[in-house]
């Protein structure tokens, strides 16, 4: 519950100085795009911020800066990601460095990153006495479906309804579910969505995406369909790679990184107009979204939690002025319903995914689609409005006078 005005008695909250929030988060920020969003908001505002991470892969340096914040990456745990009911074995560990680390920092308010963070932020808060923010990217418990055998799910729901009796404020990616979140009693739940600047959207020039264009080997009228994101196990991409057989004159381009890569690989490898170009870092993503011509993002229906997904693929596809294909589920198909930014397919298959494609060789339709997008994202879908709230909930917590 969001506790207006509680006295936190170690809270430093003097305007001249700089009050430090400790973020926690299960990947390695390399960087992660909602969190590097929220941190920059952060530091716009005076806050010091300090990113706890944990580097499963010992990829990356172990003391980093990302645009003013401090980078801290627990390297000395090496794990996989998606590795079942055996991160069990991993998890706590984590937990114990960050709360090691932690505990050295001295934060005046903990932002913890999803689920798998919460635990080691609720000790850091009960060591320092500060407030602790509580941010949902998914609906966790259901993100492990695709990962855990189904009798821990319930532990996992249980889990985190009990720790969020300890949190000060809840953010989550999806309206729908903080829905889900207040039904169950939580009061104090924003939305803050995976939404985007539109700043880097519109300084990249005609030039620079003719030039991308070139450097990828695509021909001037090449007709472009790209995929940027994670290739988590509920996204559907295999289909659009088998659509992208039955349409040899559309170039299907796919950027990501997770457990479908080696699947992908396997896929593209049979089909001539159809390639994997690997991670795509966060600073290269609005060039990339404008050089197609759409964007497609499809998730499993069967994934329980496809309705609570808040894509940021959605959000670039909008800021860029890019039609997107994708699928009625969750907040995905609810705003690209609402804004008209797309088009919603009834099942994922290559024939579906090969008509909508067709339809949208129509200049005019893209044009259409793509425009109602940007303005959707102009006046609502935009990180000028999200960073408002964050900032909103931060003044709440630590200067309620």
């Amino acid at each position: 519950m969001l506790r207006v005005g509680t006295h936190y008695p170690t809270l430093r909250v003097a305007y001249d100085l700089m009050t430090h929030i400790l973020m926690l988060l299960s990947n390695a920020f390399r960087p992660d795009p909602r969190v590097a969003r929220e941190a920059a908001a952060l530091l716009a505002l005076g806050y010091r911020v300090t990113i706890l991470c944990w580097d499963r892969k010992s990829e990356f340096p172990e003391r980093d800066t990302f645009e003013g914040a401090d980078i801290i990456r627990v390297k000395n745990i090496v794990t996989i990601y998606g590795a079942g009911a055996r991160q069990l074995l991993y998890t706590p560990r984590f937990w114990g460095e960050a709360i090691r680390i932690g505990r050295t920092l001295h934060p005046d308010a903990i932002h913890c990153h999803d689920l798998d963070t919460l635990y080691a932020g609720i000790q850091l808060k009960k060591h320092f006495g500060c407030p602790l923010v509580y941010d949902a990217h998914e609906d966790y418990p259901a993100l492990m479906t695709l990962y855990l055998p189904r009798f821990m799910i319930p532990w996992l729901s249980w889990l985190e309804s009990r720790l969020l009796k300890q949190v000060d404020a809840t953010i989550t990616a999806s309206s729908v579910f903080a829905d889900k979140l207040r039904a169950r009693g939580i009061e104090s739940v924003t939305t803050i969505g995976n939404y985007q600047s539109l700043e880097p959207y519109d300084a990249v020039t005609d030039a620079e995406v003719a030039a991308e264009r070139a450097r990828l080997g695509l021909k001037p009228d090449d007709f472009v369909a790209a995929y940027i994101g994670g290739f988590t196990r509920n996204r559907q991409l295999l289909p659009l790679i088998e659509a992208a057989r039955q349409l040899p004159d559309v170039q299907v381009l796919l950027w990501g990184d997770g457990h479908q890569k080696d699947a992908i690989q396997a896929a593209v490898a049979t089909v001539a107009n159809a390639r994997y170009l690997g991670w795509l870092p966060a600073a290269q993503v609005p060039l990339c979204t404008r050089l197609a011509d759409i964007i497609f993002y499809c998730l499993r229906p069967d994934y329980p939690g496809a309705i609570y997904n808040a894509p940021n693929t959605l959000s670039n596809a909008m800021a860029a002025a890019r039609p997107i294909i994708a699928n009625d589920v969750g907040d995905l198909g609810r705003i690209v319903a609402q804004s008209g930014c797309g088009l919603l397919l009834p099942e994922v298959t290559p024939e579906a995914i090969c008509q909508a494609i067709s339809a949208l060789r129509d200049p005019a339709a893209r044009k259409k689609l793509g425009q109602a997008g940007r303005a959707a994202a102009e006046t609502t879908y935009n990180w000028a409005a999200a960073g408002q709230s964050l900032r909103e909930i931060y003044e709440k917590l630590i200067r309620p006078d």
